[in-house]
């Protein structure tokens, strides 16, 4: 392995060069690395995701409809959970403990 080889640098990684073939107002100015000059361009999901967040906050945490139908159910014996339900919930319970 030679440890001397050129190293190839991706365009997109590559610092800006100064165009001389741009508009007027861009020509010959390039923005030096490390001038501490940052750049973010937010897109609208930015605006979607708030507006999601603010339909979700209106969602009841307990579904109490849910709630009383399955109590109805346990109350009567009529609420059956199969083995692979039940084993998802354990995994499903160890892991969210594991993970965090």
């Amino acid at each position: 392995m030679r440890i001397d080889a050129p190293i190839s640098v991706p365009e997109n990684l590559q610092t800006p060069k100064a165009s001389r073939s741009g508009s007027s107002g861009q020509q010959g100015r390039s923005v030096p690395v490390g001038s501490g000059q940052d750049h973010a361009q937010l897109s609208a999901d930015g605006a979607t995701v708030q507006q999601l967040k603010a339909r979700l906050s209106q969602v009841p945490e307990v579904r109490q409809e849910r709630v009383e139908a399955l109590r109805q159910a346990v109350g009567s014996g009529n609420y059956r959970v199969s083995d692979q339900q039940l084993g998802d919930a354990i995994a499903s319970d160890i892991l969210g403990k594991i993970i965090g």
